[in-house]
């Protein structure tokens, strides 16, 4: 299906840890599954009425621009009149009436272009490359016979257009059937076809807030939409939190769409607040270069850890934005190096939040386990507590590196800071101080594969 595609372009783009929730099927319910369609016969010219009238919108903006050269519009006319069937067009109806051309874009343009005498960009549709009306060559409309503008006119096209009263999940089940083209519509691009409103724009702004974009490494939109999605990846989990969160993290997404889809200036601000103050507190703990990337610990063959470069990792990126979007500005910078320590300790070492944020990621197991997680780690960062802290400061840490890099486990050098722990000579369980003269310099993965026994 051609008019459902987006010809690439030289835009950057995101690349993800893994991409397991983009099998969640939709399992739709008994009551779901009549199609709330209107099929009709409509002429040419009546819909090239309806689309002056803005009643017929040609190009949402979901639907790329027209695409067809001269050649091939004209031999859609020489098919007209030749009376040759036309594929059926699909149109979507909106809660304003109007309707949105979801698959015929570019046979419907061809058409309106030929009788206004120009195409989209302005130059002259002409006639060209017809083989069985060859005389008509080099012929706009108004100047073909009146009986031949008649029936192109005339003619009739078969269409389908879904209603405005289907059910959200249905209508999106359906939109990704019909999305059959070289390169189809991806879940968040689909969306974007159905949910029309001040919520879609909402994300879409959102997802070019310039601190958001250097934390994704963009300096422009992802040409497929993946920076939107992730902003209401956030906005579901904000506005459900994850204690309600129910798989699949698809139809999670879907119905987050739909219920605000004609979101509220003052739910729009709150929204915007929240999103802004995570994004600027995750910045100031992580930074562009690791913000949403993994941290891995070294291993027995290799004591390094290092971290992810590249990919970046949903699951992360869930946690940490929903957990810091309502966290103090200032209480979250005075407790940066104990934050930070405690985040990549929990992505190095905890093998039940590593597990949560690999493997079966949409699952309501690993949701909560990987939100409870950090919420500990950020939480107890935070508290005010008045007995002995647990974690050595970031200070104290790079005071023992630059006086000696060497880990004092397996006695290796140490290549960079993050992969250094600041572990108690004497363990804090039983009683052993968080103080300078209780510490020493160790490999992360030294410190946590250690006997925990005295």
């Amino acid at each position: 299906m051609p008019d459902l595609k987006e010809p690439a372009t030289d835009v950057e783009e995101l690349q993800f840890d893994s991409e397991q929730e983009n099998g969640d099927e939709l399992e739709l319910a008994s009551s779901q599954r009549e199609v709330l369609t209107r099929a009709g016969d409509p002429q040419v010219r009546a819909l090239h009425d309806k689309q002056k009238r803005g009643k017929l919108i040609l190009q949402p903006d979901f639907q790329r621009q027209f695409v067809w050269d001269r050649k091939k519009a004209s031999r859609l006319m020489e098919s007209v009149l030749l009376s040759v069937p036309l594929p059926i067009i699909y149109l979507s109806e909106q809660p304003d009436g109007k309707e949105y051309v979801i698959d015929g874009q570019q046979r419907l343009t061809s058409f309106f272009s030929f009788i206004d005498g120009t195409f989209p960009a302005g130059e002259p549709f002409k006639l060209t490359g017809l083989t069985a009306y060859k005389e008509f060559n080099r012929k706009g409309f108004s100047e073909l016979p009146e009986q031949v503008q008649d029936k192109i006119l005339d003619y009739t096209l078969r269409t389908v257009t879904l209603l405005k009263q289907s059910d959200a999940d249905l209508k999106f089940e359906i939109f990704e059937r019909l999305n059959t083209g070289s390169e189809p519509l991806n879940d968040m691009e689909l969306r974007n076809c159905v949910y029309r409103g001040p919520y879609n724009r909402l994300l879409k702004e959102l997802a070019a807030e310039p601190e958001f974009r250097q934390l994704l490494g963009l300096t422009r939109p992802d040409k497929r939409m993946r920076d939107s999605e992730l902003v209401l990846r956030f906005a579901a989990f904000f506005h459900e939190t994850y204690l309600k969160y129910q798989p699949p993290m698809k139809r999670f997404f879907n119905q987050d769409m739909e219920r605000w889809k004609n979101i509220s200036d003052a739910d729009a601000a709150k929204l915007r607040g929240a999103f802004k103050n995570a994004v600027q507190i995750i910045s100031s703990v992580f930074g562009p270069a690791h913000a949403f990337k993994r941290y891995y610990a070294g291993n027995a063959s290799a004591q390094e850890g290092h971290w992810e470069t590249k990919k970046f990792n949903y699951s992360l990126y869930d946690v940490l934005m929903g957990v810091f979007w309502d966290k103090e500005k200032n209480r979250v910078f005075a407790a940066l190096d104990s934050l930070r320590e405690g985040l990549i300790d929990l992505m190095a070492s905890n093998s039940e939040f590593i597990d949560a944020i690999e493997l079966s990621t949409s699952s309501l197991e690993k949701v909560r386990k990987r939100f409870d997680l950090t919420r500990q780690v950020v939480e107890g960062a935070l508290a005010n507590h008045q007995s002995q802290p647990r974690c050595f400061t970031r200070a104290l840490k790079q005071e023992l590196f630059d006086k000696d890099s060497t880990c004092a486990i397996c006695n290796q050098a140490i290549q960079h800071l993050d992969d250094a722990a600041v572990d108690h000579i004497r363990q804090y369980w039983q009683g052993g101080q968080t103080i300078p003269e209780n510490a020493r310099l160790t490999h992360r993965y030294c410190n946590n594969a250690r006997p925990r026994n005295g």
